[in-house]
């Protein structure tokens, strides 16, 4: 029951997009297209043409309603190509950009974010 309960956390914060965005992997110059397919400020999942592995520290950009978000995320659990992760840094203005998107969306009724 507990584990549900923080399941059901997890989940209650976040918003269902699909987003093209760009990640590359720490240390690594060259940026790869990427797709985000969950969003919220404290983590995020998505998918890219590579694999990843949990621990990978990956550098994540992409466009939300116009305005550029970077997150350098820790990636926790994996789906064969897809991600999910703990963001580790944020900006604060990025971070709240993010919640005040969320919010908007979920006090809408929205669950996804087209």
């Amino acid at each position: 029951m507990e584990n549900k309960k923080s399941e059901q956390k997890r989940q209650q914060g976040r918003l269902r997009v699909a987003i093209d965005g760009q990640y590359r992997f720490a240390g690594e110059p060259e940026w790869q297209n990427c797709t985000i397919f969950d969003l919220s400020p404290s983590g995020m999942a998505l998918g890219g043409k590579q694999s990843f592995y949990a621990g990978d520290k990956i550098e994540v950009r992409f466009v939300l309603e116009k305005r550029t978000v970077t997150a350098e995320l820790e990636v926790t659990n994996l789906i064969g190509k897809k991600a999910g992760g703990k963001i580790l840094k944020m900006t604060d203005d990025d971070r709240g950009y993010v919640q005040e998107i969320l919010n908007r969306e979920l006090l809408s009724g929205n669950a996804r974010l087209t």
